[in-house]
């Protein structure tokens, strides 16, 4: 067998490895900068690691428009996301 013929068996199975491995969610915790709604969008995702809203951002989003009857969903995220303050606790007693 031919060196480049050797080379390329050789990258068709590296290849096939790399694309066949199973790879697991990344989970990192957000910057301190990150706004409220992304503290508590890491928080709750995926769907059913979280206590406080089991069912994830679905959940969550479900609770916003029963909250804030009328007002658009997106309205009253975007308020959330303006807010700052450090941590996802910092931004649960914000919001209390």
């Amino acid at each position: 067998m031919s060196k480049r013929m050797f080379t390329m068996f050789g990258l068709a199975a590296v290849t096939a490895t790399l694309t066949t491995m199973p790879v697991g969610a990344a989970f990192a915790e957000p910057a301190a900068s990150a706004s409220c709604m992304g503290h508590e969008a890491a928080a709750i995702s995926p769907p059913g690691s979280s206590d406080e809203f089991p069912g994830g951002m679905p959940e969550f989003g479900a609770i916003v428009s029963e909250a804030f009857p009328g007002v658009p969903r997106g309205q009253v995220i975007s308020f959330f996301a303006t807010l700052h303050e450090g941590s996802h606790e910092g931004c649960d007693e914000a919001v209390e």
